[in-house]
């Protein structure tokens, strides 16, 4: 009841002449995933406050994005929505899971965020489409697939993302997107980060999304690195990433037409050296 009421104060601040809208316009193959990562010092009083936070960041992707995708700990962030001090993040979860599908329905996106963190267990993971929530995901019981039409993505635990034989039935079924959620206290130099999900986008020629967050929320510091990538070859600095830690938004085209061709040429190459 007392989540109802807040987020029904919390419509009422809305400006209606100020609905999400965009207009998407469609190109073959390439899907723009729009990443927010707003900083853990960053807290929201109300929905109207978010949104129009989020607007701010992600005005310039709209005619273009396919995904919008928020790290652990944003729907944190809200903590200010309420007149009293929240030491039970709980409260949060309906307000939150509310917003998401606001967001989702008006910009016609797909959203994919871990839910309110309760520092005793790992968030579930939400996808909302048009509106509703679709898949409601516990990482804990392995990688999900998402169907988003013509698009398919997975959500991995961090055990998944050192393996390329486990993901390897997964890029059979023309999954070639894979996105990793991450809660990480201890810095990694970018040498080491690249044993995970990049290592993966190589091995296996897919495209990879880690997402952690980075600050300080409630006495904790919060060190991980955030990026997008790609095969070498499909990186214009050749680096095997197409971002690095962008700051409050990462923003990424992903050519997966283009990452089609090229499997299929190295697969008829392969056939052609090894067959028989």
């Amino acid at each position: 009841m007392f989540e109802g009421l807040l987020w029904s104060l919390a419509k009422k601040k809305l400006i209606p002449k100020r609905k999400i809208s965009r207009v998407h316009r469609k190109r073959k193959g390439v899907k723009r995933v729009v990443c927010v990562l707003f900083p853990l010092s960053q807290t929201f009083r109300s929905a109207d406050e978010f949104i129009d936070g989020l607007m701010e960041v992600v005005r310039e992707d709209l005619s273009f994005a396919d995904m919008l995708i928020f790290p652990r700990l944003t729907g944190n962030l809200l903590m200010g929505v309420s007149p009293l001090k929240i030491e039970r993040f709980e409260k949060l979860e309906p307000f939150y899971v509310d917003l998401l599908r606001y967001i989702s329905k008006n910009l016609v996106i797909p959203v994919i965020s871990p839910g309110v963190e309760t520092f005793r267990s790992v968030p579930d993971v939400l996808v909302v489409k048009n509106g509703e929530v679709q898949q409601r995901h516990a990482p804990d019981g392995g990688h999900l697939v998402v169907d988003l039409d013509d698009w398919r993505v997975a959500i991995l635990k961090k055990e998944e993302t050192f393996s390329s034989k486990s993901l390897r039935p997964l890029v059979e079924k023309d999954v070639f997107t894979f996105i990793h959620f991450e809660l990480e206290t201890e810095e990694k130099d970018w040498w080491n980060e690249k044993r995970g999900l990049w290592a993966r986008s190589q091995s296996l020629e897919v495209f990879g999304i880690k997402l952690s967050p980075k600050g300080t929320f409630r006495n904790r510091s919060y060190k991980g690195k955030s990026y997008i990538s790609a095969p070498i070859p499909l990186t214009p600095n050749l680096t095997g990433f197409l971002r690095q830690d962008g700051g409050v938004k990462m923003s990424a085209d992903l050519e997966l037409e283009l990452l089609k061709e090229r499997r299929h040429r190295i697969d008829t190459v392969k056939h052609i050296l090894f067959r028989g």
